[in-house]
Formats: structure tokens, sequence, C-alpha cells
């Protein structure tokens, strides 16, 4: 019997070729009605990396429409290079890229902005990811959303009288709000080649919307009603007149349509021209402290009463300087006043 002779064969490991760069990281594609951007990230985990780089892919594409976008990235990779057969890496460099974008505009905000392609480069420890917009998909939402604010303005909401005004008033400042985020985008289209007439559409329903917003706002006025025998520093009542005229809305001494009244909660130590004061005068350890309160309510011109607040105020003084005291009384009634009267004129309308 002759012997079995053992060949040994040496044992074939099997690795796959490294995967080759994209095209599209040198060089962006090119096709009609699409806007492409690149986004990179470094080296975190594997979804941590993908979606910092596709959230720049997509800010990468506002840039591209001229925009400023708020994305700050600052990114210094350590790469291999490799030929795209997949050959072993040939050496190696240090390449810094930075990207620095500052956004105003949301890339979400963009519909038809998607990303397409991503790319882990692991030797290169970073991301990549290629992001575009549909040109023609963005146009027709747009206009979709326009054409739906407008109808929604112009639909008849069942309310009368002042609540109406009040009602028509808050429905033209929230599309108003609408419309500056629509001509923004659709002047980032016209940027990149989109319709410029989808600009002008949105631009004049936004000038004819500011219009009406002006004109109703100013329809709305406001007067201002005092405690009998009660004198309030002009300074304090010049205050509510100015957020009134600040928000746009009017202000008559009479027969306004809304009237805030203003009360004093407490006072009685001091005295102005003979009337008394709405605030005490405190001394303690030196110090000279002026408290006061005021009482606010909100009515319009059918008694219907809206809000009513109180705000408590004070200065403190050293020694005994009892006006410096006051003036630092005034100064925050005069804050918390306006704070208030603000945020009263924001609401309005939502009640």
């Amino acid at each position: 019997m002759r012997p079995t002779l053992l060949m040994l064969v040496p044992a074939v490991v099997l690795q796959a070729a490294p995967m080759a760069r994209p095209m599209w990281i040198s060089v962006l594609p090119v096709q009609g009605g699409r806007v492409y951007g690149l986004g990179l990230a470094p080296l975190a985990t594997d979804a941590e990396t993908l979606r910092s780089a596709a959230d720049n892919a997509r800010a990468d594409v506002i840039t591209r429409l001229r925009a400023n976008v708020k994305a700050d990235t600052r990114i210094t990779t350590v790469s291999n290079e490799s030929r795209s057969t997949g050959a072993a890496a040939t050496g190696s460099r240090t390449q810094n890229t930075e990207v620095g974008t500052q956004v105003q505009a949301q890339a979400t905000d963009l519909p038809g902005l998607v990303v397409q392609e991503t790319f882990l480069d692991r030797p290169g420890r970073t991301g990549y990811a290629l992001a575009y917009l549909d040109l023609d998909i963005c146009q027709r939402e747009l206009r979709t959303r326009l054409d739906n604010l407008m109808a929604d303005l112009a639909a008849d909401r069942g309310e009368t009288g002042t609540r109406a005004r009040l009602v028509a008033v808050q429905a033209l400042k929230k599309t108003h709000g609408e419309l500056l985020r629509l001509d923004d985008m659709a002047g980032l289209l016209s940027g990149g080649g989109g319709d410029p007439g989808l600009r002008s559409e949105v631009l004049k329903a936004r000038l004819d919307t500011e219009r009406q917003l002006v004109a109703a706002r100013a329809a709305l006025t406001f007067g201002l009603s005092r405690s009998p025998g009660v004198e309030l520093d002009p300074d304090v009542q010049d205050v509510v007149r100015t957020c009134v005229l600040k928000e746009g809305m009017g202000w008559s001494d009479r027969d306004p349509v809304f009237t805030i009244t203003l009360r004093a909660q407490n006072g009685g130590s001091g005295a102005t021209g003979g009337r008394r004061a709405w605030w005490d005068i405190q001394r303690s350890m030196g110090f000279t402290i002026a408290r006061g309160g005021l009482g606010l309510t909100l009515v319009d011109n059918t008694g219907q009463e809206y809000e009513t607040m109180n705000i408590t105020a004070k200065g403190v003084a050293s020694n005994n300087d009892e006006p410096e005291a006051v003036r630092k009384l005034l100064a925050d009634t005069k804050a918390k006043l306006g704070q208030a009267v603000a945020a009263w004129l924001a609401d309005l309308g939502k009640w």
C-alpha cells in the first residue's frame, strides 16, 4: 500500500476590497431642476456621524442658494489617501476641512430638500452626505401653502363686534409671519434658478397683508384711566402709551376702544401737589425704601373685562435719600408696567 501524500495548501484569506469613495465627494452631480450640497462630519458613532453630515449637507444646499444658514461647523480630519481601485493606501496627509455657514432659514423648512446618499470613510475618520433640493417639488408645495394661507385668512370666523376685530388682528399677524417665511424661501428658490414668479406672488400677498394689519391695528385705539385723587408720574403714564404705539395700535384720549385703568394699591406717607401718593416710605438700618403697587385692568368700550394684574415695585437708597428711593421706585415701576402691557398687547385676540 502506497503511503498517502498530504498536500499542504496555503490558506487563502479573502478580503473585500475597501469601498471606493463616491465621485460626488469630489464633484457634485449636475442635474436640471436640482441644487446639490455636500456635508461632512468628523467620525463619532456611525449614526451620529452620518446624521451630522446629513444636517450639514442640507445646510450646504441652503448656502448654495445664497442664504445665510445657522450652522457653524469646523472639521479637521486626518485621512489616508488610496487609489479608487481599492489598492492599499499610498500614504497619508492631514486634510483640514472647514465648513462655516451662518443659517437664518431652517433647512427643514424647504420641502423637497432630501439627503440622497451617505458615505462613511473610516480610515479618513469622516462622514459624508449628499443632499439636493428639487425645485419643482418645493415650488408646488410653497404655492399650495400660499393658497391655503390666503383662503384661511379670508374665512368667516363667526365673530362680531370688538372680539371680531381682535381675532382679525391675530389672524393677520399669523398670516403675515407665515408670509415672511414663504417670502424668504421663495427668494432662495429664485436665487437657485427657480421660478421668479412665485416670489412675486408671495411678495404681493405679504405687502397686502401688511397694509391690512397696519390698518386693523390702528383702528384698535387705547386710552388710559387713573384712580381719582392719585398723582401718577407722567413718565409712568407714558410707558403705557409708548407700548401701545410701539405695537402699532392707535391711541385716543376720548372714546377709545380699550381702556387701561391704573389703580393705586397702597400709599399715603408721601404727597404730591396735595394729592395722596401711591407709594409708602420706610426707613430701616440706614436705608430708605420706597414701595408701591399698581393695579391694571383692561376693558373694552362695552365694559367687557379682558385682563387684570397687580404689579409691585420698590426703590432702595442709602441714608435718608428719599428722592433717590422714589426715582428707583419709578424706574422699577416703568419696567414692570411696560412688560405687563406689552404682554397684553401681544396676546390681544387670543382670549
